[in-house]
């Protein structure tokens, strides 16, 4: 009762810190084996990556009225939970028929819901943290690390014992679970800010620098994750029922890079923070594609471990660094919606096909190659970010 309490008194609510867990256990049951379920039942490479093209085009189309409908009605509580409604459904069909048509259905719903409701998910959190004036995001977004690596520990057993079908299944009321935990926010706010009247202002250009570079690296971590599971059982000899356990492993080792992210950040530029999260992500992606053997693998998720975290929440802070105030909102949605659907929708399928006819190796290169060019990108712009963004506290 006592570790319950002191929980309680640090993080503001048991519940809060519970639904970080939950709404990621359900996709880290369920996301490590869509795709290996996808070429199970005959989808080719080029067609998962074709699926991925047109999920983006639904997310780029509906997100943004989706959220205009939440803000002026003040919604945002029905709206992640009408989301991880929507991931409960399609991990039900999934689990339930082979049917092509129907699950390609799903397959659009799971990518019209999953990062939209990771956002949402995190922005809420954020404004909750704010409101009882806790700076901890970084420790609360280790315990969506945390849920992520324990539930895909556990994916493995799960399939032994029942296949994909308990996989989907269980991850259906992992999500139902966290509809039920969103209800730690607010239906509305107490309070409805009013519309600053004033002129509008002009977006810092550093934005549209980070927009840009954005676009390229989510080329990269988009396509080579989609693709990782079916890597490491075609090319590494992983078996399906160990899949989870390399899952869990992607998350273990950025629970605790998540949680000191709070003490380390305001002491390092957020640019330099950015800057060395993107190389780290680029150098493990192409080392993925070459790597020989899977001691050498477990090194390499250690290192994006360090790295995945820094590019995330840096990312995160410098936008809300540059921004003004009256837009923060839209420019974070540009940055963490908006560019990489683009991303995926201009090359998911040149991806899959890349997969398909180059290999692994040629594959995660093209992958990597893109996350340089958004290195590149941020390097020749770095100076036309505010001076603020020196201070990595703003």
């Amino acid at each position: 009762m006592s570790a319950l309490l002191a929980l309680r008194n640090h993080f503001g609510s048991a519940r809060l810190v519970a639904l970080q867990l939950f709404s990621t256990a359900g996709l880290g049951m369920v996301y490590p084996y869509i795709n290996l379920y996808l070429t199970e039942i005959g989808f080719s490479g080029t067609l998962i990556g074709t699926l991925a093209s047109v999920g983006a085009i639904l997310t780029l189309a509906l997100t943004p009225l989706l959220n205009q409908i939440a803000d002026r009605f003040m919604l945002h509580r029905r709206l992640l939970m009408f989301y991880f409604g929507g991931f409960a459904l399609a991990s039900i069909i999934f689990a339930t028929t082979q049917s092509h048509l129907l699950v390609i259905l799903a397959v659009l719903l799971f990518r019209v819901t999953t990062g939209p409701s990771m956002t949402l998910g995190a922005q809420l959190t954020l404004t909750q943290l704010i409101r009882s004036g806790k700076k901890i995001f970084g420790q609360m977004r280790s315990f969506s690390a945390l849920g992520f690596a324990v539930s895909s520990a556990m994916a493995g057993q799960v399939f032994a014992l029942g296949g994909y079908s308990l996989i989907f299944t269980i991850g259906a009321i992992l999500s139902l679970i966290s509809v039920q935990l969103s209800t730690i926010f607010p239906a509305k706010p107490k309070e409805k800010v009013k519309p600053d009247s004033g002129p509008t202002q002009p977006r810092n250009r550093g934005i549209y620098v980070l927009a840009a570079s954005q676009f390229f690296v989510s080329m990269c971590t988009h396509n080579a994750f989609a693709f990782l599971f079916i890597h490491l059982s075609q090319n590494l000899s992983v078996n399906i029922s160990d899949i989870g356990i390399w899952a869990a492993m992607l998350a273990v080792v950025e629970f605790p890079f998540y949680y000191l992210t709070d003490a380390l950040l305001p002491r390092v530029r957020l640019r330099v923070t950015y800057i060395f999260g993107i190389v780290g992500v680029a150098l493990t992606t192409l080392c993925i594609g070459i790597v020989p053997n899977l001691e050498m693998l477990v090194l390499l998720f250690i290192c994006r471990g360090v790295a995945w975290p820094a590019y995330q929440l840096s990312s995160y802070r410098l936008m809300n660094t540059i921004s003004h105030p009256r837009n923060v909102a839209t420019n974070q949605a540009i940055v963490q919606v908006t560019m990489p659907g683009i991303a995926l929708l201009l090359t998911g399928s040149l991806y899959g096909w890349a997969y398909d006819h180059l290999g692994a190796g040629p594959f995660y290169a093209l992958c990597a190659l893109a996350c340089a060019a958004g290195v590149c990108i941020v390097l020749v712009g770095y100076r036309l970010f505010d001076r603020a963004t020196d201070r990595s506290a703003g």
